[in-house]
């Protein structure tokens, strides 16, 4: 007898959970407030990393994906964003279950892998070879 799992997708948590919120991006709409982007930014980034995964180049890095912790500057609620940075632009989703997030953060990473947002010039035989450092088997 074998027991198999179904993980619940990032719509099916959206759906009992509420929608991911966008805090920052480079282009396309975002559910913050303009004038609140520059302390977002800040609290985002000096959050504490949960997930990460790079791909370096050789000036370093070309694309993070990263989980993160942090305080909503506004709210000063808990909150998971997933911040997607790269030479070509920049969008953080957020929500308050981390589940959420982190499903979001596996989809992002898996995505990049499968359809490459980067010309790299080398083959990707697997998400370890893909990424330098991935906790996302």
């Amino acid at each position: 007898m074998s027991l198999t799992l179904t993980l619940p997708t990032v719509e099916d948590l959206t759906a009992m959970c509420g929608p991911l919120r966008t805090v920052i991006a480079d282009s396309g709409p975002v559910d913050t407030q303009p004038e609140h982007h520059e302390v977002y930014s800040f609290e985002i980034l000096g959050g504490k990393t949960l997930r990460e995964s790079v791909i370096n180049g050789q000036a370093g890095p070309l694309l993070i994906i990263r989980l993160v912790e942090y305080t909503d500057p506004v709210s000063h609620a808990t909150r998971y964003g997933v911040e997607k940075w790269s030479v070509t632009g920049y969008r953080t989703v957020d929500h308050t279950v981390r589940l959420v997030s982190d499903t979001e953060y596996e989809r992002q990473v898996r995505t990049e892998f499968d359809a490459p947002t980067l010309a790299l010039g080398r083959s990707m035989s697997s998400l370890a070879t893909f990424f330098d450092a991935t906790d996302v088997l």
